[in-house]
This record gives structure tokens, C-alpha cells and sequence, in this order.
């Protein structure tokens, strides 16, 4: 919505017109060419048609226009040839992959160490450099080779691709090393949030590995 609404707007500024007098000479209602210069409707038929003669332009082309637009727009979702995942999925799988990890592996632990009152007071070093290698080499070693991708993948039928190939990202040590840099980014977080901003729906250690998280089939 709002490319034939860009292109009225331009066309009735390059003729010297306001709202108001494109609004009398194409007997459209002005409420209605506000509506559609401000990208809340697209105007369609009668409408179309009398604002399109107003300002001398070929209906066909405008329409086209749009065609065009929407074309390229679902082009900007592809990445040899697979949508990307969409921001909120990929949390989800992140969000979903962690808990299962945490249920399996990290509670249990932590139930253990609170009943034997060994709990260190400083959390933080629960968490070690052996324990992310270990994961990493868990989850890269083997899932990515099966899946392409982690558990969350699995689950949201997501993979991960490379950037540069479009293959699929089988290796058991790239995986390793992409989720590593995942674990360790974690910690930092911007790392991790960064997948909200970026255009290609990816994380800091996604352009490390330079690699893209995309929807199977």
C-alpha cells in the first residue's frame, strides 16, 4: 500500500495543484485524497480513474508501477531463493532452544548444587569457557551436520545458509564455531538484539560467520 498514493502526490505537486484543487477537478472527495496521499488506502476503479484523468496519467502505467513495487519488495525477502526468517521467529527458536537446554542440562545442575548447598555465590561463574565449548561442540557437532542449523532451527523449520554460496551450513565445525560465537555474544547482548535492526534479519555472529537464517522448502 501507498506506491499509487506516492505517485498522485508527485504528479499533482508537479501541476502546481493542492489537495483541495485535485479534489475539485477529479470530484473525488478531498477526505479521500488525503487517504490515499498519506498511504492509508489505495484508490481502486471509479476512484482510480478520475484522478488518474485529473492529472493526465496513463492508469495502466500507474498500475504497473505498483506491480513492479510489490515484485521487488518480495525480492528484498530472498536470499538465494529462501525467505528469511522473520525476526520474531528466530527469537522464538532462540528463546525455545535455551529452554530445553536449560531443563536437560543447566537445571538439573543447579537443583544438584542448591540441595548440596554447593552453590557458588557468584553466578557468574556457573557459567565457564568449558561449558560454551561444550555446547558448541554439542550443537555444531552434531546437529548442524542433520539439521543445518540448532534445535530452535529444527523446531520453527528454519536452516542456515551461507551468505556468499546459499548452501546449506552442514559442516560440524562451522557450526561449532557459529554457535559459540552465539553463547559467548550472549553476554554482551547487543550481539543478540541486533537481529531487531538489521535489515537481513541477522545477528552479529550471523555476518561473522557470514552466514543467513532462512525458512525451509
Amino acid at each position: 500500500m501507498g506506491v499509487i498514493g506516492e505517485i498522485i502526490c508527485e504528479s499533482r505537486k508537479a501541476k502546481g495543484l493542492t489537495q483541495e484543487g485535485l479534489a475539485e477537478m477529479s470530484k473525488v472527495n478531498l477526505r479521500t485524497i488525503q487517504r490515499i496521499e498519506n498511504k492509508e488506502s489505495d484508490p481502486r476503479g471509479k476512484t482510480l480513474s478520475l484522478i488518474c484523468e485529473a492529472l493526465e496519467l496513463n492508469i495502466e502505467e500507474v498500475l504497473n508501477s505498483e506491480k513492479q513495487h510489490n515484485k521487488n519488495r518480495v525480492k528484498s525477502d530472498l536470499v538465494h531463493g529462501y525467505k528469511l526468517a522473520p525476526k520474531r521467529i528466530r527469537l522464538l527458536a532462540n528463546l525455545t532452544e535455551f529452554f530445553i537446554f536449560f531443563v536437560i542440562f543447566i537445571g538439573p545442575i543447579l537443583l544438584y548444587k542448591i540441595l548440596t548447598k554447593d552453590m557458588d555465590p557468584n553466578v557468574g561463574a556457573f557459567v565457564k569457557i568449558e561449558h560454551l565449548v561444550f555446547f558448541s561442540l554439542l550443537v555444531g557437532g552434531v546437529l548442524y551436520p542433520v539439521f543445518s542449523g540448532n534445535l530452535g532451527h529444527k523446531i520453527f523449520k528454519l536452516k542456515v545458509i551461507c551468505a556468499e554460496s546459499g548452501g546449506d551450513y552442514k559442516k560440524a565445525s562451522e557450526g561449532a564455531i557459529r554457535e559459540f560465537l552465539k553463547y559467548a555474544s550472549s553476554f554482551l547482548i547487543i550481539p543478540i538484539i541486533w537481529l531487531l535492526w538489521d535489515k537481513n534479519n541477522q545477528n552479529l555472529y550471523d555476518k561473522l560467520t557470514k552466514t543467513f537464517v532462512v525458512e525451509r522448502g
